[in-house]
C-alpha cells in the first residue's frame, strides 16, 4: 500500500533547506576533521604550574614536532577559516576526545 504525502512548495523549501544545511555542516566538519588529523596530533603534556606538574591537553605538530596549545590552534584556525568561534572550538574538542561520529560533532553549535 503506498501513500502520497501533498506538500506546499514553501514547506518543500524549507525541508530542502534542511537537508542542505546539515550536509553543509558536515561537509565543514569533515574539512576541519581531515586538516586535523593530516597536519596534528592530540596528546597530553606536562606543564609545570606553581611548583607542580599538571596533565594538560596539547597539541603536536606533525611538520615540526612542536607542541602547541588547543587555544594556539584555535587562534590559528579561526584566521585560516573564519568560522564561528564556538563552531572551531567544538570541532577541537571532539576531536582531541575521539567524539566526532559520522561527521557530526557532540553539540549542535551554529556554523557563524
Amino acid at each position: 500500500m503506498s501513500v502520497k504525502l501533498i506538500i506546499t512548495e514553501s514547506q518543500y523549501k524549507k525541508i530542502l533547506s534542511h537537508i542542505n544545511e546539515n550536509n553543509f555542516h558536515q561537509k565543514l566538519v569533515e574539512k576541519l576533521v581531515s586538516d586535523l588529523n593530516m597536519n596534528y596530533e592530540p596528546m597530553l603534556g606536562i606543564m609545570r604550574e606553581e611548583g607542580e606538574y599538571k596533565e594538560e591537553p596539547m597539541i603536536k605538530v606533525k611538520v615540526d614536532e612542536g607542541e602547541i596549545t588547543p587555544r594556539e590552534l584555535f587562534e590559528y584556525f579561526k584566521k585560516k577559516y573564519k568560522l564561528g568561534d564556538s563552531f572551531i572550538q567544538q570541532v577541537i574538542q571532539d576531536w582531541m576526545f575521539g567524539n566526532i561520529k559520522n561527521n557530526q560533532l557532540t553539540k549542535n553549535v551554529p556554523i557563524n
